[in-house]
């Protein structure tokens, strides 16, 4: 089973994915920002990319966008503010789904 790479710039929002995914039985990478995250999948085929929206420098959207042209077939769902939900960035494709923060433990094992 490939693992999930988590992109979140807040430490404990990491921690608290990792655990729940960890739970449910998958493997994770982390990565505190978009330049991490893509030299984390320079190396490591990942099954899901889970990207934060909101980040200092450059922000999920831009991630997303450079997830789905470099590395095409992986994955993307976007963890997100309820006020963030913008159609036209969460429909696109290759986005498989997000998660609204707060998190809620359900909402994450989805």
């Amino acid at each position: 089973m490939k693992p999930i790479l988590i992109v979140d710039d807040d430490e404990g929002v990491r921690t608290l994915l990792r655990r729940v995914i960890e739970d449910i039985g998958h493997t994770v990478v982390e990565a505190a920002d978009a330049a991490s995250a893509l030299e984390v999948l320079q190396t490591t085929n990942v099954g899901l990319a889970l990207c934060d929206i909101r980040m200092p420098g450059r922000d999920g959207v831009w991630l997303m966008d450079q997830i789905l042209a470099r590395f095409p077939g992986t994955p993307v769902a976007l963890a997100t503010g309820l006020l963030e939900m913008d159609p036209n960035v969460t429909l696109r494709r290759g986005v498989v789904g997000y998660i609204v923060k707060p998190f809620n433990r359900p909402a994450i094992a989805e």
